[in-house]
């Protein structure tokens, strides 16, 4: 049942956004409250405003009536900050209908757009004028919810996160409750004020509600290359790694690192005779040259091509496929999916520098061996800029994954991760869903900036109306 002050909001929302645009308790639709790895949330009521302006008042509503406000884009994300937990205290605020603003500018490459487009559709609307939004990625996330995260992506080595690709924001605060506060102007450069926005982006929807980002745009590649290279060794992956950035640089736009397990899980239902002469390697290596220059002035599949050659000759490099089409990113992309299919996916998101990441790999392995043999590691991701998505299987026949269990082995990794200097969120955000982990990672590393998150948050939501993260720990 709502709780009073929800009943009392409940008549006001409808007022602002009308009745069709407000689903309560029970009615809510599944898809807002069941996030991608976990169990499914609840909330006193769903409310999906049209515009900025009602975004604004449903926050001074909820403000009014008491009630938390959980911020939600397109729902893709892993770490529970768009899910919503308390069925009387919380109202989800959908931001898929705020679509006011879409204002290209050409000259400069910059869209202003509203935080309800998704990726796939600004990338869509953008293709005809040769441009995109090169944070790219799996998932079809909302451009607020990819601000909200600071997403990463695949293509990150070249083109940068979300952070380094915003110009401005316009965002409605809780404090006061459903007030518009512009940060920025949209410029290249701007050094004009303190940069307040840079705190947004990346505080997993805590500090306010991002409705309309101003973002830098890249020239679509017009030719692309791709491989996937199974070394001959891990001792050989990173001198390769370095080789190719000395020769190509800013060409390269993708080095990814892919382990045996990954590959089979992104292989799952399709024939791998073509990969490797079905034989798969223990670890391989996605890498992407792309150019704005049309083949006949820089062929990129002869340059790696001739590369691959030389390393096949100097011993490095195992074995190849060099692939025109989008084979290797599709199976690139099927990998979460082939893994969920084999039981419960425990994902670890994590950031590590380039010199500890085969050691973080060969101790997270050893440790996972040793503690939990049941448990099919599967790592993959962004190898050049340092990510690793070490996720892991637990299989049906291991029974149920009890809490004690998952906590036990995240805090085993998380403190490998730690030891070696690195980061528990490399691109997903904290949320609730790493909470804990965020507390005890900050209070060994520099316990003084948990106090100084929190004074932060404080800052902007003293009432902590908004979000799902306790940045002070």
């Amino acid at each position: 049942m709502l709780s009073f002050q929800a009943g009392g909001f409940l008549a006001e929302a409808i007022a602002v956004c009308g009745e069709a645009f407000v689903q309560v308790g029970a009615d809510i639709e599944p898809r807002f409250l069941q996030p991608a790895r976990y169990a499914a949330g609840r909330a006193a009521a769903l409310v999906r405003p049209g515009s900025r302006d009602e975004a604004a008042r449903v926050l001074a509503l909820a403000a009014a009536c008491g009630l938390r406000v959980v911020v939600q884009g397109a729902h893709t994300g892993l770490v529970r900050a768009g899910t919503p937990d308390d069925a009387n205290g919380e109202v989800l605020l959908s931001t898929e209908r705020l679509r006011e603003v879409f204002d290209l500018d050409l000259l400069d490459r910059t869209l202003r757009v509203s935080s309800g487009f998704r990726l796939s559709e600004i990338n869509e609307r953008l293709e005809p004028h040769g441009l995109w939004f090169p944070v790219d990625l799996s998932a079809d996330p909302s451009i607020g919810g990819m601000v909200a995260h600071n997403t990463g992506g695949t293509r990150m080595l070249r083109y940068g996160d979300v952070r380094a690709n915003t110009l401005a924001l316009e965002v409605v605060l809780a404090e006061p409750a459903g007030q518009v506060l512009r940060l920025g102007q949209g410029l290249q450069k701007d050094n004009s004020a303190l940069a307040l926005g840079q705190l947004f982006i990346g505080s997993s929807g805590s500090l306010g509600l991002v409705s309309e980002v101003t973002i830098k745009l890249a020239p679509l590649p017009r030719q692309r290359a791709v491989a996937l290279v199974a070394p001959s060794s891990l001792a050989d992956v990173f001198p390769l790694y370095a080789d190719v950035m000395q020769r190509w640089g800013g060409l390269v736009s993708a080095f990814e690192g892919i382990s045996r397990a990954a590959l089979e899980a992104g292989l799952h239902g399709q024939d791998a005779a073509r990969w490797f002469e079905g034989q798969l390697p223990d670890y391989a290596m996605l890498i992407e040259l792309s150019s704005e220059l049309p083949a006949d002035r820089l062929a990129l599949t002869g340059l790696l091509q001739g590369w691959l050659e030389a390393e096949f000759e100097s011993g490095r490099v195992w074995d190849a496929v060099l692939d025109a089409d989008e084979a290797i990113w599709g199976l690139r992309h099927r990998i979460s999916e082939g893994l969920r299919v084999q039981g419960k996916v425990i994902g670890l998101d994590l950031s590590l520098p380039r010199r500890h990441f085969m050691a973080f790999r060969e101790r997270g392995a050893a440790w996972l061996a040793e503690r939990f043999p049941q448990v099919r590691l599967a790592d993959f991701g962004h190898l050049g800029d340092g990510g690793m998505h070490f996720n892991m299987v637990w299989p049906a026949s291991a029974g149920l994954l009890a809490p004690e269990q998952e906590l036990t082995l995240r805090e085993g990794l998380y403190a490998l991760v730690a030891a070696l200097g690195g980061s528990i969120s490399a691109e997903h955000g904290v949320g609730p869903q790493l909470q804990a982990a965020y507390r005890a990672h900050w209070e060994k590393v520099e316990p003084a900036m948990l106090d100084w998150a929190r004074r932060v948050q404080t800052l902007w939501d003293p009432h902590t109306r908004l979000g799902k993260v306790n940045w002070g720990g």
